[in-house]
């Protein structure tokens, strides 16, 4: 939403009650984003599916007769990225971990 047709709802809200609380309307009209929790979960669960796709690949390549230099490239480098996306996990869990608990309780409050 643009930040002209917001200044126009607001005023079009304005004008047919003027006692109206402009930043409740402000804060209600604000996109929704994902709570830090929901973002740390997003990334411990790409992490994972990288890392089994990876591990998949790696194991195709070793056990069936598929030998192809292909599988074991993807394979490793699914591996790397899956790790990174836990290891973005496991810090951000532990460096956010206040941040993540106000939230809640705001949420609470709410």
């Amino acid at each position: 939403m643009s930040q002209r047709n917001r200044k126009e709802i607001i005023l079009a809200a304005l004008e047919k009650n003027p006692n109206l609380d402009v930043e409740d309307l402000v804060k209600r009209m604000k996109k929704s984003e994902k709570l830090i929790k929901e973002k740390l979960l997003a990334r411990l669960e790409r992490g994972c599916l990288c890392c089994l796709m990876g591990v998949s690949f790696v194991l195709l390549y070793f056990f069936l007769s598929v030998q192809n230099e292909f599988l074991i490239i993807t394979g490793a480098a699914l591996i790397a990225i899956g790790i990174a996306f836990l290891v973005s996990y496991f810090v951000g869990r532990r460096m956010l971990a206040q941040e993540i608990l106000a939230e809640q309780q705001n949420m609470k409050q709410e």
